[in-house]
């Protein structure tokens, strides 16, 4: 297993950058409380003033993190438990068991749940971590369309949650180190694309024919079966220039068109036959 190629290259130096940037903003709600605590004792009375308010705030917000967020977590487990459908050997024992043999591929030291959740309509995954535990979710709107016609999609999805653990981006000290960053408008999207791209990676490099997890994900849980892919990688292909640069810098996700391409041009998926020389981007005479 090539750990530098399951891994895409920007994200490792956005997590650094996060990381100081996050550090300069505790710092700058430290030194802002002490500043203030200093002027209180000039003034001989508490300030008050928008400004004051704020930094009084960050400054709680600050001592309540690290017990807000394992609280967070923890509630987080424990409705999963409550209100989703736990897999074993004897519950859908065959996805089971790909969760179990993709985890000793990838050396997990932990031995991840894995449930299924109804998302009311919403076609999605994560994956989650809390004290002693990790776990993955698939909302059943996506397990229900591939669990039958197409399990290769669905062993992507599940690997690339595998991902996500492995690469650490659940682990509490991970979440405490982006914390403020990740709420910082624009800029903690850039790290959040990143971590999907390599999570992207896992996924394809556990199940290298379940290409269509992605093709669910653009065309819907109907249909995703008469895409033809060739003709959505020209479409990933020409999809660039400024305006789809200014419409994927809220996204924490980056959009589903340019995460198949990347993947094939990576070398991730195989492309057909009549497109292998272009390394899997179809291209037309216009």
């Amino acid at each position: 297993m090539d750990n530098l190629r399951l891994r895409d290259p920007h994200e490792v130096p956005l997590y650094v950058f996060s990381v100081l940037v996050n550090m300069l903003i505790v710092a700058l709600i430290v030194v802002g409380a002490l500043l203030l605590g200093f002027l209180n004792a000039l003034a001989g009375e508490p300030l008050s003033g928008p400004a004051v308010d704020a930094i009084r705030v960050a400054f709680v917000a600050l001592l309540l993190l690290v017990p807000g967020l394992v609280v967070y977590r923890q509630l987080t487990r424990a409705g999963t438990r409550g209100s989703a459908v736990r897999l074993s050997q004897r519950q859908f024992p065959d996805i089971y068991s790909v969760k179990e043999d993709f985890a000793r591929r990838l050396g997990l030291r932990k031995d991840p749940e894995i449930y299924l959740m109804s998302g009311n309509g919403t076609l999605n995954a994560f994956a989650a971590s809390t004290f002693g535990y990790d776990f993955v979710v698939i909302h059943s709107e996506l397990f229900s369309n591939t669990y039958e016609r197409n399990k290769d999609a669905l062993a992507f999805i599940v690997g690339h949650e595998l991902g996500h653990l492995r690469l650490g981006h659940t682990r509490l000290w991970y979440q405490l180190s982006t914390a403020y960053v990740d709420r910082v408008p624009l800029l903690g999207k850039f790290l959040s694309r990143a971590r999907e791209f390599s999570c992207d990676r896992h996924g394809a490099y556990l199940a290298p024919r379940g290409q269509e997890g992605l093709v669910l994900l653009a065309a819907g849980r109907y249909v995703y079966k008469e895409v033809d892919v060739d003709e959505l990688l020209d479409q990933g292909q020409r999809f660039r220039g400024f305006w789809p640069v200014v419409a994927q810098l809220p996204q924490s996700h980056p959009f589903t068109v340019r995460r198949l391409k990347v993947l094939y041009d990576a070398g991730f998926f195989e492309a057909s036959e009549e497109n292998a020389a272009t390394g899997g981007v179809v291209t037309r005479e216009t």
